[in-house]
């Protein structure tokens, strides 16, 4: 099942400098991303094990095909450690709002705040061109996502109020 959380473009938090130079990505990306994708979901709720680096390919050309939205390269963001790409926020135009089409981090990596940090960035960069909210859709149980997305302030916007 996947939960769909929206959040206000302002982050909850401002973005932190960055530890590792970030860029907007560019098309010559592609295999890098893919690389990044295949690497960061292995082994997780997100992946059966059957995915290939030929799966990542075709995944992140659609996602510059426009196939899960407009790409909106100008507020996504990439991470690198030297010339080696680690983090990346892919965000799009969907139905007419922003969305977070694809956030990943290696595993080395991961825990250092990389995604949380290029989220922000992201979504300040969102608030800045106009634009009053993203949203994503993250798979129950991805504990870790749920955690960053909760704490950078998206919402199920599916769950009923408290009363």
């Amino acid at each position: 099942m996947v939960i769909r959380l929206d959040a206000p473009a302002e982050p909850a938090e401002p973005a932190k400098p960055m530890e590792l130079p970030v860029r907007h990505p560019a098309e010559q990306d592609a295999n890098g991303l893919a690389e990044l994708m295949l690497d960061a979901y292995r082994g997780t709720i997100d992946a059966d094990g059957s995915e290939t680096l030929e799966d990542a390919r075709t995944e992140v050309r659609g996602y510059f095909a426009a196939k899960s939205g407009e790409p909106m390269l100008q507020h996504s963001q990439l991470a690198f450690d030297g010339d080696r790409l680690v983090s990346a926020v892919l965000v799009s135009r969907f139905e007419g709002i922003p969305l977070l089409a694809y956030a990943m981090t290696a595993p080395a990596h991961k825990g250092r705040g990389l995604a949380s940090g290029l989220t922000r960035l992201a979504l300040e960069s969102l608030r800045r061109a106009g634009d009053r909210q993203m949203h994503l859709w993250v798979t129950a149980g991805n504990a870790d996502a749920e955690h960053i997305y909760e704490r950078l302030g998206f919402r199920d916007v599916d769950a009923s109020p408290a009363t």
